[in-house]
């Protein structure tokens, strides 16, 4: 493997430099960059093209599927991991389908996430160790993937909408974040809370816990 150019964005700054130290200690890196939100991973964008982008969905100041389709487009040879808490069942199959090279869990070892990393930089795809186990037919522990997922019908604005929710966001605040008409957010609500048989937040919150939902 020829010496890397990383990006890690994550707005922990533990994680952040956890992952330096691992991947410097263990591949060849020319360099490795970090970038605390996605402003900072924006800019940081404008000016050069890692080889690799090591990307948290959920950060501060906005939510990495926001801007997916956008850093695919202008770093087309860059290779994109995303290492989060996010349920891989839920998000995996949006993010491979957008272009990215891998998804892994934070809860994955050290090894794992060497091996995540060489797999991707040799032009492969990579999920998570327990995704693979299930995909051979082999015993992993349970999840939900596969059985009955009620987020799957969401489509990625409903998803954002509701992950927004989830972390205690108002009509108002996710309309300001994601720059709509706070009439266009309710609309996405509503959509989300009949395609969920829900009817108000609390039960929201029941049935993301129940299915493994896990906000970072």
């Amino acid at each position: 493997m020829v010496p890397l150019n990383i990006l890690i964005a994550d707005d922990h700054v533990i994680i952040r430099r956890g992952l330096r130290n691992l991947l410097q200690h263990h591949l060849r890196v020319r360099s490795i960059e970090e970038a605390g939100s996605l402003a900072e991973l924006q800019r940081y964008l404008r000016d050069s093209s890692p080889d690799l982008l090591v990307l948290d969905l959920q950060l501060g100041d906005g939510h990495g599927l926001d801007v997916f389709e956008d850093v695919r487009r202008d770093h087309p040879q860059m290779r994109v991991l995303v290492y989060t808490m996010s349920p891989e069942n839920i998000y995996a199959p949006r993010v491979m389908a957008m272009g990215g090279a891998g998804f892994l869990s934070k809860q994955a070892s050290e090894e794992e996430v060497l091996t995540a990393v060489r797999r991707v930089m040799q032009g492969k795809e990579y999920r998570s160790h327990e995704h693979e186990l299930k995909r051979m037919g082999t015993s992993a522990p349970a999840s939900t993937e596969g059985a009955g997922d009620p987020f799957a019908g969401l489509s990625d604005r409903e998803l954002r909408v509701m992950n927004e929710l989830l972390n205690g966001a108002t009509v108002k605040d996710i309309a300001e974040r994601l720059d709509l008409r706070p009439t266009t957010v309710a609309t996405y609500k509503a959509r989300l809370f009949d395609k969920l048989g829900v009817s108000n937040v609390l039960d929201l919150q029941r049935i993301a816990t129940l299915h493994g939902y896990f906000l970072s």
